[in-house]
């Protein structure tokens, strides 16, 4: 009987369970449940939240200190920089965050107002979701002239307006304004604060992106004078850099708070921990047992007392198993996929993980794990990003040496490779196959084709543009 409620909590996600829950505690006089006050906040978020609400209080005290003699007392400058000031305030607590705000920011930090910092918007703006910038300088300053109704009071030729894009790519995200992945990559390799004795093979490579598609590993060592065993090292370096950098403003759809926070522990190793403040009190109302049972009077009474009671302890119980393999299971992936959960989510980053492995691990049927998983959130402490449970699982690709790499790393890389393609020559897939076997990834042709078709990503013919 526990086992099968055990069954039936464990793929409910809150709101279910929540409901479920109410449902027995109607049903059983000696369960008593109480709701989690209003919206709790996570563990790793407490700290944040209090710092943030301070930030708040401070500007607001200083736009509230602005407002002193706002009337005929106060100065023109001073009217603007409060208006400002109140507007900054309102757009931060009413709009998400986006790449364009985020980087409009740093402008109207750096540059005053005028029509320099116009123009820079102007290249924010044109910006895509992955944060390249796909318009030419040319292009640019005629939408300067567009925007200007033909007849802009300050003329910027193309000259300025590859100064803008200059400056657009000095700001965070690292890479942002890159107009190819070469660009962007050579962007984050020359802001790594890091040591890095190799910064300049890693500079010549990221100017010859484009030859790790046609040439040899040896040819390619050759050419930039390296050792191929420095080569594979230049690759496995600009494979940790983010080839999109806006992707982390783009817009997502809201998910449910997660029951479990990944926290990271002082050795490195990542826990597995329930938030149990957003669990409801599910709890036995022993005051009530114990009223009943002294009440009772005949057989039948006090069998029913005893029935009741019993449902209610194996209830709680199941309540409680439920969150208990919620989080042993948790911790398993954790300890798998530990490389995953440093990256703040990085698909490329995950090994091959299959849920049989994970009820081999705990003892568990793979059904069980399969439940336990099912609408499941964690929330990454170090990033603050929310991952699906089922996001943690991945097959390994089909390989000619063997099955180490994830089937979505071998995916993110052959997206990462139609992105850095020239448009006018595209790549076949078995340019691609060759491509991604230099970076230690080898599938067969028809594997590509495959992966390529479930990305929705076009045949060759059907990308090629002028």
């Amino acid at each position: 009987m526990q086992a099968r409620q055990r069954l039936r909590l464990l793929p409910l996600a809150l709101p279910e369970l929540r409901a479920e829950l109410r449902r027995q505690a109607e049903q059983n006089p000696f369960l008593e449940l109480e709701e989690p006050p209003g919206e709790t906040v996570s563990l790793e978020a407490s700290a944040e939240r209090a710092a943030q609400e301070e930030d708040q209080l401070d500007n607001l005290d200083y736009f509230n200190a602005a407002l002193e003699g706002f009337g005929e007392q106060a100065d023109p400058a001073t009217r603007a920089e409060a208006q400002r000031r109140h507007e900054w305030l309102v757009l931060s607590q009413t709009e998400p965050e986006t790449l364009f705000r985020h980087l409009e920011r740093q402008v109207a930090q750096q540059i005053p107002e005028g029509p320099r910092r116009e123009l820079v918007l102007l290249v924010c703006d044109a910006l895509d979701a992955d944060g390249y910038l796909r318009a030419d300088p040319h292009t640019l300053a005629s939408d300067w002239w567009q925007a200007n109704g033909g007849h802009p009071k300050t003329r910027f030729d193309e000259a300025d307006a590859e100064a803008a894009i200059r400056f657009v790519q000095t700001l965070d995200p690292v890479g942002v304004g890159a107009r190819s992945l070469a660009e962007c990559l050579a962007l984050q390799t020359r802001a790594d604060p890091r040591t890095l004795p190799e910064r300049a093979l890693y500079l010549r490579l990221c100017d010859r992106l484009g030859s790790v598609l046609t040439e040899s590993p040896d040819r390619l060592a050759r050419t930039l004078r390296c050792t191929p065993e420095a080569l594979a090292g230049a690759l496995a370096y600009l494979r940790t850099l983010n080839p999109f950098p806006g992707r982390a403003f783009a817009p997502r759809e809201p998910i449910e708070s997660p029951e479990i926070v990944a926290l990271r522990k002082a050795d490195g190793h990542w826990e597995a921990v329930c938030d149990e403040r957003r669990f409801p009190l599910f709890r036995v109302d022993e005051a009530a047992v114990e009223a009943a049972k002294a009440a009772a009077r005949g057989h039948d009474e006090k069998a029913c007392v005893a029935a009741l009671e019993g449902q209610a302890r194996m209830a709680t119980a199941a309540f409680s198993e439920r969150n208990d393999t919620l989080r042993s299971v948790a911790q398993a992936i954790f300890d798998r996929q530990g490389a995953f959960l440093d990256s703040g989510g990085d698909p490329a980053t995950l090994t091959p993980l299959l849920q049989r492995d994970i009820a081999e691990t705990v003892g568990y049927d793979e059904s069980i794990i399969s439940r336990t998983v099912k609408d499941k959130t964690v929330r990454v402490a170090t990033s603050r990003k929310v991952l699906p449970l089922r996001a943690f699982f991945t097959r390994a690709a089909t390989t000619a040496e063997g099955t180490g790499i994830s089937d979505r790393q071998a995916k993110a890389a052959l997206a990462a490779l139609v992105a850095g393609e020239d448009p006018a020559r595209p790549l076949s897939d078995q340019a691609l196959a060759d491509a991604l076997a230099a970076q230690g990834i080898p599938l067969a042709r028809r594997t590509v084709a495959k992966y390529r078709e479930a990305a929705d990503i076009p045949a060759a013919h059907a990308r090629r543009r002028k």
